[in-house]
């Protein structure tokens, strides 16, 4: 029987006690296992040259950086199209979220202090507020139809939002690698700014769809809206943890106050680094598209033969399927696939609703995926005979 390590929903109130991100607790020992094929990335495996790009320039990054590096907020205003105003840099996108919760709840016009947070989602997405000690309260995005975008209901939604100052929501879903249906987008859009609730958006993975026609980062659809991006999922440089937030100049006051509360400054090191690599940003996403050029198909092909319906979704680094017979996919990744060295993530680390679905990366070398894809079909064999032998 599968623990629960999916995201914790709800209000810490009275309770000290801290959620704990099972997700971690239930991922990073796996990844210590070391196993051969890894389908697990929630982000890009680019490897950056990063002595070659900062040549001689590397020999600085223990120099303060004042006075010897332009404005970081300048490459991402210019990147986004956005004043730099409108931009706080920060330590990643995890501490842009606790930024966006300090920033939304000093200007927010509204008595309620619960916060809307959608599901599926990555823990700290919904756990975060409970830092906080606010009330969280769950909407959830659906798959409606057997390919397509994942949906919202609408009658749902309403009087979550109606009793929120916040909504918190990941546009590029995890695990389905979905953005909204434009439709549902507008309509999130809308309600929120007329029930005065501040939209948090985390947009890690928002740069796979670019040059999608349904691109739009969310603080380009009204000042109600935060966008959090960073330099980890779409670019392979979480070390480096140098994320932003972009919003209107009220919200980013409030921010950027937040942020000097909590850090003071931005490294030295990670600044350098950035400064370096911004303007080779395109090289990430242009292998990103060679990835899936050759991954695609391959994986595609494999689930028709399994029979396993497949929604791929057309931008992205990771999709979800759902397994067969009801398969458990907690167990499924802890014995079958490990049998056969695959790891992959379950579905129910990001919502009990998930249990039989398995989150699959396709941001690895052709090459090593095309041999990881022949050991994961293996491993499904085993688990549908065993299955059925039942």
């Amino acid at each position: 029987m599968s623990e629960d390590y999916w995201p914790s929903y709800g209000s810490q109130s009275g309770d000290s006690k801290i959620p704990t991100i099972g997700y971690l607790d239930w991922y990073v020992p796996r990844l210590e296992e070391n196993r051969p094929y890894n389908l697990s990335f929630s982000g890009m495996q680019y490897e950056w040259d990063v002595k070659e790009i900062m040549d001689e320039s590397i020999y600085e990054i223990a120099n303060h950086h004042l006075g010897s590096l332009s404005d970081p907020r300048i490459h991402v205003a210019k990147r986004e199209n956005v004043d730099v105003e409108n931009i706080v840099i920060c330590h990643g996108a995890t501490q842009a979220l606790h930024l966006s919760i300090c920033a939304a709840m000093a200007i927010s016009r509204k008595e309620t202090k619960n916060i809307a947070v959608e599901s599926p989602c990555y823990a700290p997405i919904v756990q975060v507020p409970q830092l906080f000690n606010y009330p969280v309260s769950k909407v959830t995005r659906f798959q409606k139809e057997q390919f397509g975008p994942w949906r919202i209901d609408k009658k749902e939604w309403l009087p979550v939002i109606e009793d929120s100052a916040i909504l918190m929501i990941t546009p590029i879903l995890n695990p389905s690698g979905w953005d909204y249906h434009p439709e549902d987008r507008d309509w999130i859009v809308k309600v929120c700014k007329e029930n005065n609730v501040i939209i948090i958006a985390d947009e890690v993975y928002l740069d796979t769809k670019r040059e999608h026609e349904t691109y739009a980062p969310f603080h380009s659809l009204g000042e109600h809206c935060i966008s959090i991006n960073s330099l980890t999922k779409v670019y392979s440089l979480g070390t480096l943890r140098f994320g932003w937030l972009i919003s209107s100049k009220e919200i980013i006051e409030q921010a950027r106050r937040a942020f000097f509360t909590l850090s003071g400054m931005m490294g030295s090191p990670t600044l350098r680094i950035a400064d370096s690599i911004f303007p080779k940003l395109d090289s990430a996403i242009i292998k990103m598209k060679h990835y899936r050029e050759k991954n695609l198909p391959l994986l595609g092909r494999m689930l028709e033969k399994m029979g396993i319906a497949w929604n791929e979704p057309p931008y992205g680094v990771f999709g979800a399927f759902e397994l067969p017979l009801g398969i458990d996919s907690i167990d499924f990744v802890d014995n079958e696939c490990k049998q056969f060295g695959v790891l992959a993530v379950p579905g129910s680390m990001f919502s009990p609703k998930l249990k039989s679905w398995l989150r699959v990366a396709w941001s690895i070398e052709p090459k090593i995926f095309a041999e990881s894809l022949i050991y994961l079909e293996q491993a499904l064999v085993l688990a549908i005979n065993k299955k059925t032998s039942q």
